[in-house]
């Protein structure tokens, strides 16, 4: 069991209570506020709770830490513009574009030869350094970078289609009814393909054992 001190390892595939409070609820505000008085309320709402959900997540010790200032510009600037819009196509193409251009960012890491997940994968699974300084490990981590990317893809071309489909309440909540357990799902693949392919590396114990334990840096 971690110490006060030690940050909080979530494992992604188990969301605890807060997390699904924080999933749940602006979707809740939106549509709710969005309703009887609306764009502008349903946007302040999701935004307030996405925003004490930062904090919140700050708080727990979970690893947002360096991202916090971003996170809280990113939401309010995105807020303001689509208030001042009054547009959902606005406020939600915001949020589309974003998630493609981190699809795109996500695959240039792999470009370049720094693949996202090589730097970053240890903060969710406590990875040792003999299995980071590994090959095989790099190997992995890139293709698992560039299915990410491929994925943000995706899933903007849907939320695209979802959008021109449907009203605004439609798509915010067939966008989570579907997006959670694909997000779900995505994650539990990912985590069994790098369990599998991560096995041929010397003492490497496996990721479940690795999630129910410490790190060794």
């Amino acid at each position: 069991m971690p110490s006060p001190s030690e940050p909080v390892r979530p494992d992604p595939t188990r969301p605890d209570r807060n997390r699904v409070l924080d999933s749940v609820l602006p979707v809740a505000l939106f549509i709710g506020l969005n309703r009887v008085w609306g764009l502008a309320a349903g946007v302040t709402g999701a935004t307030l709770w996405s925003l004490k959900a930062v904090v919140g997540r700050r708080r727990r010790g979970e690893e947002v830490g360096r991202y916090l200032p971003v996170l809280v510009a990113y939401l309010v600037v995105r807020s303001i513009i689509g208030i001042a819009t009054d547009s959902e196509a606005v406020y939600f193409g915001i949020g589309i574009g974003t998630k493609a251009a981190i699809g795109a960012a996500l695959i240039g890491t792999v470009v370049v030869g720094r693949p996202f997940l090589v730097r970053y994968a240890h903060l969710a699974v406590p990875f040792d350094r003999a299995t980071r300084d590994h090959p095989r490990y790099r190997q992995v981590m890139g293709h698992l970078t560039i299915g990410l990317g491929c994925y943000q893809f995706l899933t903007s071309a849907w939320d695209i289609w979802l959008f021109n489909r449907t009203s605004t309440d439609g798509y915010v909540l067939i966008r989570f009814a579907v997006g959670w357990p694909a997000g779900t799902l995505a994650t539990m693949i990912a985590f069994v393909y790098a369990d599998r392919a991560l096995r041929p590396i010397p003492d490497y114990p496996g990721i479940m054992d690795l999630m129910d334990g410490p790190s060794e840096d």
